[in-house]
């Protein structure tokens, strides 16, 4: 018997067997299609663009109803088009007619995603909710059941500082490696609070704030971005580029570079002030 490989097959009779064996350790989707039909097509070509994009994480499995109608009448397609989802050598799911991409994803995420990754979903719906606490003790929970993952490890460290817990955050900082996983994010928040420690107000220095004070400009950055109101540090920022690359050594672009870095990939004010930043210095 042939090994399956690659992210699209197409299914026959000859291999069918294999691919439901194949699904024990890894999703497979079967896609039942004909030639020529519109629909079917529509779908194709998203199914095949998420089996590339999702990386080899399931197996799309192309069924042809007219060349393997064995398969059709075994597992019971009545419709065109048809997917079936096996999960661990089961049938898990069967879908009929046309689906949206974003159902196609949460069907796909709920068995692609490790154990780690279903915690992060878990734990930035509760930040979107505003339970930090909570995501704390779930984050907590998971290391005690993964000690060795550092980046749980840091993101921790990073809610901890946000809730004012900065020494429990060092404490834990201090045991793990110069490379961890997403480890400048707490070290970059540490540094801005100590940084913007014993400097005045928002409103003092707002008030202080003249043409050409660099200084109380970068001061002010440092105490909005310990305020979280990260866009207005930003803003103040690019404005010290804008009026002296030298100053303190360029501190404008590299605080705002370690600002990215606390947003995180993806994060759309970062993507916003990095282009700026980019048409600026370009």
């Amino acid at each position: 018997m042939s090994e399956i490989t690659g992210n699209i097959v197409e299914v026959t009779l000859q291999n069918f067997q294999e691919i439901v064996e194949k699904s024990r350790s890894l999703p497979v989707l079967l896609e039942f299609y004909a030639e020529g039909a519109e629909e079917s097509a529509r779908l194709a070509a998203v199914l095949q663009r998420l089996a590339n994009e999702y990386g080899g994480k399931f197996i799309l499995g192309r069924v042809n109803i007219q060349e393997s109608p064995q398969i059709v009448q075994q597992l019971g397609v009545r419709t065109l088009p048809t997917l079936k989802l096996l999960y661990e050598g089961q049938l898990a799911q069967d879908l009929e007619g046309p689906q949206e991409e974003q159902q196609l994803r949460s069907l796909l995420d709920q068995v692609t995603m490790s154990p780690t990754e279903r915690t992060r979903e878990q734990i930035d719906l509760m930040l979107a909710d505003g339970n930090r606490e909570a995501a704390i003790g779930m984050l907590q929970q998971a290391i005690e059941e993964e000690p060795g993952n550092y980046g749980l490890q840091t993101e921790l460290c990073d809610l901890l500082i946000m809730e004012d817990r900065a020494d429990e955050a060092g404490q834990i900082l201090a045991g793990l490696p110069d490379d961890a996983e997403g480890i400048n994010k707490p070290r970059f928040r540490l540094e801005f609070i100590e940084l913007a420690a014993g400097l005045g107000t928002i409103a003092d220095l707002e008030g202080a704030l003249s043409e050409g004070n660099l200084q109380t400009r970068f001061d002010l950055a440092l105490r909005l971005i310990v305020d979280d109101q990260i866009e207005a540090a930003l803003s103040h920022l690019l404005e010290i580029m804008k009026v002296d690359r030298e100053f303190q050594e360029d501190i404008g672009r590299t605080t705002m570079i370690k600002i990215f870095d606390l947003l995180g990939k993806g994060n759309p004010i970062a993507t916003e002030y990095r282009r700026k930043m980019f048409t600026f210095l370009h």
